[in-house]
């Protein structure tokens, strides 16, 4: 790719970009799968198509409806990409043979705790991990609205209960009544905006936290995990700091790659709910609350002091990454999944 001109993104290795006749070209290859993208209609797509076939053995496909197991809809009339993954979450239903259940509204209920007691489960008979590994494939692609309860169910692969196989077949029942959703994009500025959340002490067998963020560009998600932090927080506003320095880390990847794609991100704005994790983040302070903390999530409030990323209030009722951070009331849910783009 080099040699034909192409040069490799700063920020993602599999990302190339080539500039040619006043306009811009990006391909992204992974394996043996390359999609390009460039100015609509410009005769030099073609020439770039033709020096990689002179190259590769590779068939135009046309324009692109389906990439990685994702469907790309464009409605140009209403100037939005939607992204989905419906024909892969209809295999995984009929796999299991949950393709007429009966749907439900939320992946996972609120009272629906997860623990590594219980009864064992027969793996045999019931293929835990091979459920689990198809629903995170969608959870890292598309659908961020099961992030968190697949992230949940995912702890326990090597020893799943009888519960945890039920909150899995529950996840099902919700794709099932929404195998349609996915992320619309086109409907927002192009200027990356994140959110970040913690539930403190959530996790029962280790009490430890939970961090959720999603960054979001042109009105739909485009980048989002939930996950376990890595030490037990021993408050609320020490969870929320901790999660806001992985936050920060994915922020600033992203303002590498925004360069790379010619988009505004000099400073990306963070919004969180937790005023004391906010004050600690603002203000080069030393507490009897804070000096403990350790040095890795510090540098957070030093790309904050830095300007490179900044952090804004949001009311809970606002804060869009809620959902990644524990299961919430249906309404709650159906809040969080339409304010990051999930239509």
């Amino acid at each position: 790719m080099e040699r034909l001109g192409w040069t490799v993104s700063g920020a993602d290795p599999a990302l190339f970009i080539r500039r040619e006749d006043g306009g811009v070209f990006y391909a992204l290859v992974y394996v043996d799968d390359i999609l390009m993208a460039g100015p609509k209609d410009s005769p030099v797509m073609g020439r770039l198509k033709a020096e990689l076939t002179e190259i590769f053995d590779i068939r135009d496909l046309g324009e692109s409806s389906y990439f990685l197991g994702m469907e790309i809809e464009r409605k140009r009339d209403e100037g939005t990409i939607k992204l989905s993954q419906k024909k892969l979450t209809g295999e995984i239903l009929n796999r299991f043979g949950m393709s007429e259940a009966k749907g439900r509204s939320v992946p996972l209920n609120q009272g629906e705790k997860m623990t590594r007691d219980g009864e064992p489960l027969d793996t045999g008979e019931h293929p835990y991990r091979e459920l689990i590994g198809s629903l995170l494939y969608l959870s890292v692609c598309t659908r961020p609205d099961i992030a968190y309860a697949v992230g949940a169910l995912s702890r326990y692969m090597s020893a799943p209960t009888t519960d945890h196989w039920r909150a899995a077949i529950g996840i099902l029942r919700y794709l099932a009544d929404t195998r349609d959703l996915g992320i619309v994009f086109g409907n927002g500025g192009l200027i990356p905006e994140g959110y970040v959340d913690a539930d403190y002490a959530g996790e029962l067998d280790t009490r430890r936290s939970t961090t959720g963020y999603v960054f979001i560009l042109a009105g739909g998600a485009i980048s989002w995990s939930s996950r376990l932090q890595v030490t037990v927080a021993v408050s609320t506003v020490e969870a929320e700091y901790m999660g806001a320095a992985s936050a920060v880390k994915e922020a600033l990847w992203l303002k590498k790659l925004a360069r790379d794609l010619g988009l505004e991100a000099r400073q990306i704005c963070i919004k969180g709910d937790n005023q004391g994790a906010l004050k600690l983040l603002k203000h080069s302070m030393s507490t009897q609350r804070s000096k403990h903390i350790d040095v890795m999530h510090h540098f957070a409030r030093e790309r904050v002091l830095r300007g490179e990323v900044r952090f804004e209030y949001c009311s809970t009722e606002r804060m869009a990454a809620d959902f990644l951070t524990k299961a919430v009331s249906p309404a709650k849910f159906a809040k969080c999944r339409s304010l990051i783009g999930i239509t």
